[in-house]
């Protein structure tokens, strides 16, 4: 009877963790996550001279800076607190501008229609509190503008 009972929850493991890895299964975004699927432009620096792109698609979030002729990218995962104000924003699993894992990086943001502005803190630093760049480099402001899908 033991075998048969450590089989049965061995199978039933299997197919459990088989229907996580389903990507039908996958629970759609909702929210303001789901406002925010899609890609993003902007500028941002203290003179909005260095081009951003936000790419997001499920929880996934990139980011693609254009600085000195060369694009520097980051990764992570997109986590949201609609019931904060302001709303929060944090990346978890993030990946540098370098490849490198990076802390999380804590952040505001507001949702206008196609306008979305976020206030970033540094890797592993402080949430800012309000949507100003910070002049002590503890944090940066960035408006961008929803991409439109192309019709196909």
């Amino acid at each position: 009877m033991t075998r048969t009972l450590l089989a049965s929850m061995v199978l039933a493991a299997t197919a459990f963790a088989s229907l996580a890895d389903d990507p039908a299964r996958t629970v759609a975004p909702k929210g303001d996550l789901a406002k925010l699927q899609g890609k993003w432009t902007g500028k941002y620096g203290k003179d909005k001279e260095i081009p951003v792109v936000l790419e997001i698609k499920d929880k996934a979030g990139v980011a693609t800076l254009t600085m000195d002729g060369q694009d520097r990218t980051f990764k992570g995962e997109i986590k949201l607190d609609e019931e904060k104000t302001p709303r929060q924003w944090t990346w978890t699993k993030v990946k540098g501008l370098d490849g490198e894992d990076a802390e999380d990086v804590l952040s505001i943001y507001k949702l206008d229609g196609d306008t979305l502005t976020i206030c970033t803190g540094v890797s592993g630093g402080d949430r800012p509190s309000s949507f100003e760049a910070g002049t002590d480099g503890t944090s940066s402001l960035v408006v961008l503008k929803k991409v439109k899908a192309e019709k196909k």
